[in-house]
């Protein structure tokens, strides 16, 4: 159930309010008065906030003020007492979605929030498709992403099977949804197969689908993403891994757009375009025997490989600014400041995990922020330490010498002036001279 939080000084009506809305299964935070409710609107992001206007130490619509100077999207509604309709006005210009006046009937409280929780769980939904759309979105500052994405425009105008080859975590599903948003059938389904995430058995009834009975727990006839993909693009990621007793199968579906449901005999045949990917070494497969030839040309039409995050630098910093407001609307926060040491940090590292990886990382500082600026502290240890045989205290050390190189570089580009420093950096003058005074300068 959604959460409330409930703001009034009086505690008759928070009692009845709060026993009211916990009957019906809420979990009810209470505040009585403005300043406590700000605390706790940051530290538990509320679904919905009834707001009493009249409150001590800050009224309702200075909270819906700092609220909106914050950045903070809150679904809020604003209790008002008989006779100051004006001030209910001003609230809602302030960022309230409705109001109710005092004295109020339960069931009109009841109501009013169930409309509003309807409306916030829209806007929910409209953030989540937001997102994924723009996490959809290729990004391309680095001129290899650029280079790639007119390949990739090219290739959509055709109906050509393609190959994306790149190491794990480089974003080629991302490519396989432009490829499709860009070609013909862009108004058709986009349907994507992870292939070493089931066994061959799964991922043939998931690919063809089955028939009644076939097998058991075969309650009923089931489409497979092959057919569901029909008039549209199927995505094998991962195609790499799959068995070569299963490759057999799939050469077939790529030779003749046909298939027979697992349990079934009658072929189906479908109007799909492929688009494939592996972090694999297929043409070495294919000499080891591992992989069959046939198949490796049915699915090496149009190549094109993706590079690696380390190889587009370019691209990082965008794509943290992408991943930061993301991470920032899910979690209902204010998207925090990010100093141009973090950037240069960031865009110095090799990321072995790709795309993916540094998405973690970001999401991670995030969740874990304590204040309104990601700073180096905020970035986690493990990744310099994966895997590198970093001694304890290795990550500290090297943020710290990263740190004092950026400052140093920053002071004598400025002329030892530490506001134009300040602000080459990103960062506030009064921050940097705590650092300087930390190096000892």
């Amino acid at each position: 159930m959604p959460n409330l939080l409930i703001v009034d000084d009086d505690p008759g009506i928070l009692s009845a309010l709060r026993d009211r809305f916990v009957a019906r299964g809420h979990d009810v935070t209470t505040a009585v008065d403005g300043k406590d409710a700000l605390v706790k609107i940051r530290r538990e992001r509320p679904d919905l906030v009834l707001l009493d206007l009249q409150l001590p130490e800050l009224d309702g619509i200075g909270v819906l003020q700092k609220l909106r100077d914050d950045g903070i999207e809150l679904t809020v509604v604003v209790i008002t007492a008989f006779g100051t309709v004006d001030r209910a006005v001003a609230a809602m210009k302030a960022g309230a979605w409705d109001f109710i006046q005092k004295p109020f009937e339960p069931a009109l409280v009841e109501e009013t929030v169930r409309r509003a929780l309807e409306r916030e769980g829209l806007r929910t939904e409209n953030r989540a498709l937001r997102a994924s759309r723009e996490d959809a979105d290729p990004v391309a500052e680095d001129p290899r992403s650029k280079e790639l994405l007119d390949v990739v425009a090219r290739a959509a105008k055709s109906a050509a099977t393609v190959l994306l080859l790149g190491e794990s975590g480089t974003g080629k599903e991302v490519l396989a949804r432009e490829i499709h948003r860009r070609s013909p059938r862009a108004g058709g389904p986009f349907v994507a197969v992870n292939c070493v995430a089931i066994t061959e058995t799964l991922l043939e009834s998931e690919l063809f689908g089955h028939e009644k009975g076939s097998f058991t727990g075969a309650v009923g006839r089931r489409q497979g993403k092959v057919e569901q993909a029909h008039r549209g693009t199927l995505f094998l990621d991962e195609i790499g891994d799959i068995t070569p007793g299963f490759q057999s199968k799939l050469l077939r579906v790529l030779q003749e757009r046909a298939f027979e449901r697992v349990g079934g005999n009658e072929t189906i045949r479908v109007d799909i375009r492929v688009v494939a990917a592996t972090n694999r070494d297929l043409k070495a497969a294919v000499a080891e025997g591992k992989f069959r030839e046939d198949l490796f040309y049915r699915l090496n039409v149009v190549t094109l490989s993706v590079p690696a995050l380390r190889e587009r630098r370019a691209d990082i910093r965008p794509l943290v600014e992408r991943f930061l407001a993301g991470a920032s609307r899910e979690a209902k926060r204010p998207v925090p400041r990010v100093g141009e040491e973090v950037l240069r940090f960031l865009e110095a590292q090799e990321w072995p995990g790709n795309v993916r990886e540094l998405k973690n990382v970001v999401e991670r500082a995030v969740v874990l922020l304590d204040g309104d600026e990601l700073t180096l502290d905020d970035l986690p240890a493990e990744m310099l330490s994966g895997g590198g045989g970093v001694t304890p205290g290795g990550f500290h050390e090297r943020v710290a010498e990263f740190r004092r190189k950026l400052i140093r570089e920053a002071l004598e580009a400025s002329g030892g002036n530490q506001t134009r420093a300040a602000e080459a950096l990103g960062l506030q003058r009064t921050y940097l001279a705590r650092l300087i005074r930390q190096m000892g300068g």
